[in-house]
């Protein structure tokens, strides 16, 4: 009986408890934006920053990109804006999925999982115009391997909060690995390639 009467009384703790925090969470999911406004924000918040690297490295993606040696494996050209497009908006509704099972139902705000989601984006930005617009080559290879950890990590965090959000940053995963695999094969076939020389003032005679 006494063994009987605990274990209610444990239920019946664990049942406010989890009241206490769904209450939570609707207060400070009450105090922010509606939950589709906040979708569409953090669908958008991924894309703004590629559509930035889009421009800011066409010249140099029509120009000397076209013009090295590149590995067997490299995308065709056309496959990149909507392959890039689909993992921005997928990383995009992985945070919108994390924001849901924190904030919306525990009722705290995911610091860290958005700490390593602004880091990797960061980091994802600088890689483009490190390796596009700089052409330091051997630079951007490195970097790339802290964005590597970066998603990584930020995956772990998006998946602690809410499965699919995990999942839905492996295919980024998976086509940064193959990035720096390209970036790797780029500098291995390319030593002698003349645009990465620094240009030549002319002499005035």
């Amino acid at each position: 009986m006494e063994a009987a009467n605990a274990t209610a009384q444990l239920i019946g703790h664990a049942a406010c408890d989890a009241a206490s925090v769904c209450e939570r969470g609707s207060e400070l999911a009450a105090k922010l934006l509606p939950e589709r406004v906040m979708l569409v924000i953090l669908l958008l918040a991924p894309l703004i920053p590629g559509m930035f690297v889009g421009f800011m490295t066409r010249d140099a993606v029509l120009g000397w990109y076209q013009r090295v040696r590149k590995p067997w494996f490299t995308p065709p050209d056309f496959a990149f804006g909507p392959i890039w497009s689909s993992l921005y908006l997928g990383m995009g509704y992985a945070s919108f999925l994390v924001y849901k099972a924190t904030v919306c139902v525990n009722g705290v705000l995911p610091y860290t999982s958005m700490a390593l989601y602004v880091m990797q984006l960061a980091l994802n930005v600088a890689w483009s115009l490190i390796f596009f617009n700089a052409m330091w080559w051997r630079a951007a290879l490195v970097e790339i391997a802290v964005l590597w950890l970066a998603i990584a990590a930020c995956a772990a965090a998006f998946a602690s909060a809410d499965a699919s959000a995990g999942a839905l940053m492996l295919p980024y995963l998976a086509f940064v690995t193959l990035a720096a695999g390209l970036n790797a094969e780029i500098i291995r076939m390319n030593r002698d390639f003349s645009d990465k020389a620094k240009p030549r003032t002319k002499k005035i005679n």
